[in-house]
């Protein structure tokens, strides 16, 4: 396999995984996908940094695809160093992306529903940080640009990181805070969104 393929590679096993395996693992527990379509949301605004944020992940693969065919190449030169550096940071994003996913047990979504109540999940390594997917998949990203160091896996990346931002504290916040209340903000004191409040 050629350096050029390892962008790609690391989408695959990072889409079977995070999102294809943890679908299944769901179906099988409880019955129950955990995908909640953007269009429950209820506001346009909502809805626009929710396509954003999931469309990233697809603009990233095509990209990835495209550097493996070397429709795009690289623009620096990084050497093995960074090589190796990317592969660390891909599998271990994903890694813990996905340990998060297993530690939110039945209570995991991918998406909102404004209408549905879920328990609040302070356990673990929720303990410490409220939303360590993203955290997993801001690692991955990192790892990836060290793979492919192109200017638009740096664009949407940095457009990727914004609209997690926006749509945490756009959406999900505003969710949990309507629905557990002095609870989530308690939760929010004492947590940081994407890692330990004490590292910041």
């Amino acid at each position: 396999m050629e350096t050029k393929d390892l962008p790609l590679l690391m989408m695959v096993i990072f889409l079977l995984i995070i999102i294809i395996g943890r679908i299944a693992v769901q179906l099988i527990s409880t019955g129950n996908s955990g995908i909640r379509p953007g269009t429950r949301l209820k506001t346009k605004k909502e809805v626009l940094i929710s396509f954003v944020m999931f469309g990233v992940l697809g603009v990233q693969t095509v990209l990835a695809w495209l550097y493996s065919v070397s429709y795009i190449e690289s623009q620096v030169e990084l050497g093995p160093v960074a090589t190796w550096l990317g592969i660390a940071l891909c599998a271990s994003g994903t890694l813990f992306s996905s340990y998060a996913q297993h530690a939110m047990g039945k209570e995991w979504r991918i998406g909102v529903d404004p209408n549905e109540k879920t328990e609040l999940v302070e356990t673990g390594i929720y303990a410490k940080v409220r939303n360590p997917i993203y955290t997993g998949c801001i690692v991955f990203g990192t790892g990836l640009l060290f793979l492919a160091p192109h200017a638009l896996f740096l664009i949407t990346g940095i457009v990727g990181y914004f609209a997690v931002r926006a749509y945490v504290t756009e959406i999900e916040e505003p969710y949990l805070l309507n629905l557990h209340g002095d609870s989530y903000r308690q939760y929010l004191v004492k947590t940081g969104s994407f890692f330990p409040r004490k590292w910041l």
